[in-house]
């Protein structure tokens, strides 16, 4: 609205032979998917790929080691199941939503994977309709292998599926191609007709186009005169809301992959170098798209580690990472990713499995249940967008992790590389379910912490005052139990958003009667005056340093009574500290279970 007027902003196309086109060089959407000129225009986007762009062409595709199993393209009804045994070669793999009915009797078994093998056959027309599609559209790429995880991995077989999912990273990032089919169900095919008008089939427009005669005065005399353009209401496209972004196990397959071909509610393009749609207003400014840079920064520094490795020459335009931007990098992955649906819970390691493998390789690091061992303290320092969290019925991880919750978790207000680290890991262990599969679900998980440790009996008798520690900007509320105020402090500064009333906050979550604070991080507030500030009076001369760490409690199961369960994190609280010297090396060691 503007003075009162609305406004209406409209998006505007034409087609490619139109004397209006060199007028409007935008086409509009692409409705019949997997068409002749579809497969034009994804031929030339592969082959300005191949030929152009510098990073992608590093790794010979022709020459990459092969799965286990693949599908080969017998004919135009029929596929086999084949062993590679070890052999290197050029295949598409497939990422796609299986959806809330699986793929049934299509699925590879033990009891039907002989009858699978080559030279017996699969036939395409029993297959689910999203796996027939990339079948195709492999085809008619010119390549005959294709990785399907429904089909190439022995569903029923747990030692099949956990040495497969150990070889999950390598599978997506040694393919030639990744197609993402971007529909709710495999049951649902991807190519066809999409968007036209019921009324006139024929029109290969989408049917919210509204034709404009123009007349265009072109510099090529032949091709002026009446055009048409075509209008819409603006409708700007928003990746994130694909079905196939929606869901936790596809983020791997696609942030590994050198080239994603995405059908969804348009095709698109991805590779390290270019992002392109078959139509369409191309501004991608309306979706910060979060998931393609993390994919970008993700495989340049797993190529320059590669070439390290090689002993071949750094690149000065693709610098690895430090180690700070590194963990910065899994921080923004794993916030991505608990954003995403997963269908069965004990999933939420393997799901993302994959990029944990290769970034083990990036970290030189340990993985403990999502976190890594030389960033341990920081990595801690995960939180919510509300108070109340909500765990698994079944135990899938230390309440350290935040794979312990169902919840979308963030890194947020982390302290500088200037902070004092408090707090120290005296041991820390997990024992993963598979020992073959390092990344997937865990047995359990214990940490030893040594850190500046408080507890707080926080009820209508607690002796203990903590407004002394915490700074005015906490201050009491009169009639406000003590209880309250260092729950009202501590949210405040716990969480990423408080997007629900206080009421409905505090009926979801309530702090235990007794909690344990356990401090991680300090870092001198430079907003205040130092001890050393000429003309500063003696009150502000008592140390005031920004904290970072945990709210703790004790472990119902606990064997000792060191055992504690993770709470909350807080992050940028004010403490006033007049003995800072003591509090620094007044540690306790504690279990965190």
């Amino acid at each position: 609205m503007s003075h009162g007027t609305p406004e209406c902003v409209l998006e505007l196309y034409s087609l490619s032979d139109d004397p209006a086109h060199e007028l409007i060089e935008t086409k509009p959407l692409t409705t019949f998917r997997g068409g002749d000129e579809n497969l034009k225009i994804i031929n030339s986007w592969l082959d300005e790929c191949q030929k152009s762009h510098a990073f992608c062409k590093q790794r010979n595709s022709l020459q990459m080691p092969l799965p286990t199993r693949l599908l080969e393209i017998a004919d135009d009804s029929t596929v086999h199941l084949i062993e590679t045994g070890g052999q290197v070669g050029q295949y598409v793999a497939l990422s796609y939503c299986w959806g809330p009915n699986p793929q049934n009797n299509s699925m590879t078994t033990i009891s039907n994977v002989r009858d699978r093998l080559q030279p017996r056959s699969i036939r395409r027309n029993e297959l689910p309709a999203a796996i027939a599609d990339a079948i195709t559209i492999t085809e008619s790429l010119g390549i005959k292998h294709i990785w399907v995880d429904a089909l190439c991995m022995i569903q029923d077989s747990l030692e099949d599926k956990h040495g497969e999912l150990s070889n999950m990273s390598k599978y997506y990032k040694n393919s030639f191609l990744t197609i993402a089919a971007s529909t709710q169900s495999c049951t649902t095919g991807f190519i066809g007709t999409l968007g036209r008008c019921e009324k006139h089939p024929d029109s290969e427009l989408p049917s919210d186009l509204v034709p404009l005669p123009i007349f265009a005065m072109n510099r090529d005399v032949d091709r002026g005169g009446q055009g048409t353009i075509y209008v819409r209401e603006e409708n700007p496209y928003q990746i994130f809301q694909e079905p196939i972004n929606q869901r936790a196990w596809t983020m791997q397959e696609m942030i590994l992959a050198p080239r994603v071909l995405m059908f969804g509610s348009r095709v698109m393009w991805f590779c390290q170098h270019m992002t392109h749609s078959d139509g369409g207003i191309e501004d991608w400014s309306f979706d910060d798209n979060e998931m393609e840079r993390t994919r970008r920064e993700f495989q340049i520094a797993l190529s320059n580690l590669d070439r390290d490795t090689n002993d071949e020459e750094d690149s000065q335009e693709k610098k690895q990472p430090d180690n700070s931007d590194i963990y910065h990098l899994w921080h923004r992955i794993v916030g991505t990713y608990t954003r995403r649906s997963l269908t069965h819970a004990v999933d939420k390691f393997p799901a993302i499995s994959a990029i944990a493998a290769e970034f083990a390789r990036l970290s030189k690091s340990d993985y403990l249940a999502g976190l890594w061992r030389s960033n341990l303290i920081r990595d801690l320092l995960w939180t919510t967008s509300k108070p109340a969290t909500h765990r698994p019925e079944t135990w899938r991880a230390p309440t350290w992790s935040w794979a312990s919750v169902d919840d979308a978790i963030f890194y947020e207000s982390g302290p500088s590389e200037q902070a004092t680290q408090l707090a120290k890991v005296e041991r820390a262990e997990v024992i993963p379910v598979a020992p073959m599969v390092p990344f997937g679900e865990i047995e359990r998980g214990r940490l030893a912490i040594s850190a500046p440790f408080m507890r707080l009996n926080i009820t209508k008798d607690n002796q203990k005052d903590i407004s002394g520690m915490l700074l005015k900007d906490f201050s009491f509320k009169a009639g406000k139990s003590e209880r309250e105020f260092l729950y009202e402090a501590l949210r405040s500064k716990s969480f990423a958003s408080n997007t629900h009333s206080e009421d409905e906050e505090k009926k979801e979550y309530e702090l235990p009667e007794e909690i344990f604070v356990v401090f991680l991080y300090g870092e001198r507030d430079k907003l205040l005056p130092s001890e050393d500030d000429e003309g500063s009076d003696k009150e502000k001369k008592s140390s005031s340093w920004m904290m970072w760490g945990l709210v703790l409690k004790r472990s119902a199961d606990a064997a000792g009574e060191k055992q504690y369960e993770r709470v909350m994190s807080f992050s940028r609280i004010r403490c006033n500290f007049e003995a800072w010297d003591k509090f620094e090396s007044d540690k306790e060691t504690f279990d965190l279970i």
